[in-house]
This record gives C-alpha cells, sequence and structure tokens, in this order.
C-alpha cells in the first residue's frame, strides 16, 4: 500500500487487529481521533459470506445493531489506481459514535476494506481526503 503523506503505519495495532492501521503521525491507531485502516477478508476463511453484497449487509445490520440511530448512506463509488470502482457507505451517528466511511471491492480471493473513522465531524472531514487518496493510489 501506498505511503500518505502525514500518516503512518502503527505496525502494534496493525497485528492486533489484522489490519494495515494507520494514524496520523504524531499519534498513535488508540490515541487519534482520525484512523485509516484496510482488512483483506480470505474468502476460503469466511465461508459464510458468499458474496461481496453479503459482506456488506452484514455490516449494515452490524451497525444498526449496535449504533442506536446510525444513518448509513451509500455514496459515490472511489476508484483503485487499477479502475476497481469501489462501493462506498457512510456510517453516521445520529447521537454519539464514530463518523465512518467503509469502502468495498473483491481482489481473486480476498474482499478489501478500507475504512476511515473519526471521532468527530470536523475530524472525519479532515481525514477523508488522505482517504480517498489512499484508495486513489491502491492497486492489485
Amino acid at each position: 500500500m501506498a505511503s500518505l503523506d502525514g500518516w503512518h503505519q502503527d505496525r502494534e495495532h496493525s497485528f492486533f487487529y489484522s489490519a494495515n492501521a494507520l494514524a496520523p503521525d504524531g499519534f498513535t491507531f488508540k490515541n487519534a481521533e482520525s484512523v485509516i485502516y484496510a482488512r483483506a477478508l480470505f474468502k476460503p476463511r469466511t465461508p459464510e459470506i458468499k458474496s461481496l453484497e453479503t459482506l456488506i449487509e452484514n455490516d449494515r445490520e452490524d451497525f444498526e445493531a449496535n449504533v442506536p440511530g446510525v444513518s448509513i448512506q451509500e455514496v459515490a463509488p472511489l476508484s483503485t489506481a487499477d479502475g476497481q470502482k469501489l462501493r462506498s457507505f457512510t456510517f453516521f451517528p445520529t447521537k454519539d459514535g464514530n463518523w465512518e466511511r467503509v469502502s468495498y471491492g473483491e481482489e481473486g480471493e480476498f474482499y478489501l476494506v478500507f475504512t476511515v473513522s473519526s471521532r468527530s465531524q470536523s475530524g472525519f472531514n479532515s481525514a477523508v481526503v488522505a482517504y480517498e487518496k489512499l484508495i486513489a493510489g491502491y492497486k492489485k
């Protein structure tokens, strides 16, 4: 994954969460207001997920069950460097919670999930620029 100016990989939290965990320079994944992370889910290890649509629906149901009043909207897809369009959704709190955008794709035997998460709307608005740049630079 391409490097991102002003952000670094938090190796400890990447291993802990089995994801590429990125935090703004000067912060850790744990103490940053906003973070970005990417996961690749190996399809044979998730046989209950039959399609990308199932993965997305499972995430929607999980948010609705665990974040009361969450507002979920599908937004414009984001394109990777090799032209894949990732379906993209915002998960915004109506009261307390994190502001998140999640983008989903497939690559061979993997489902790809990119997430930007922030404790505030202003933090989200700042971090989403780096998130979009990260996805635009991603290629297989």
